[in-house]
């Protein structure tokens, strides 16, 4: 898990929502309750179709001008949002789209994993 923070346009200020790294997503994905309450649209009006370990969905998309990943700042990030289920521990995923801009270290013996941006 991973914090992101994104800018909440209901609040004007950074919310903090834990994600899931996913190295098999290829798109961040974010939970549409949660993108819905901080008070975002969807930036195109026709829905991608996208295949989830739970099958087909559709899926709203989203431009984000950026979103932080613990001190360090990314511009221009697209995001799905998804419905996830209420026992669903994950309120999204980072996916591909993001984790392409880092260099990772799995350090499994001591539970660490190490983002260094490229």
């Amino acid at each position: 898990m991973a914090d992101v923070r994104l800018w909440s346009r209901t609040d004007h200020k950074y919310a903090k929502i834990p994600l899931t790294i996913d190295t098999g997503a290829s798109v961040t994905t974010i939970s549409a309750e949660i993108l819905d309450r901080l008070g975002y649209e969807p930036s195109k009006k026709e829905r991608a179709m996208i295949t989830t370990a739970s099958g087909v969905e559709f899926v709203s998309q989203y431009m984000f001008d950026s979103i932080k990943l613990g001190e360090i700042e990314l511009f221009d990030i697209e995001a799905y949002a998804l419905k996830f289920p209420e026992e669903s521990f994950s309120l999204g995923v980072i996916g591909l789209n993001v984790l392409r801009r880092f260099d990772i270290e799995l350090l499994f013996s001591r539970s660490i994993i190490r983002l260094r941006q490229i």
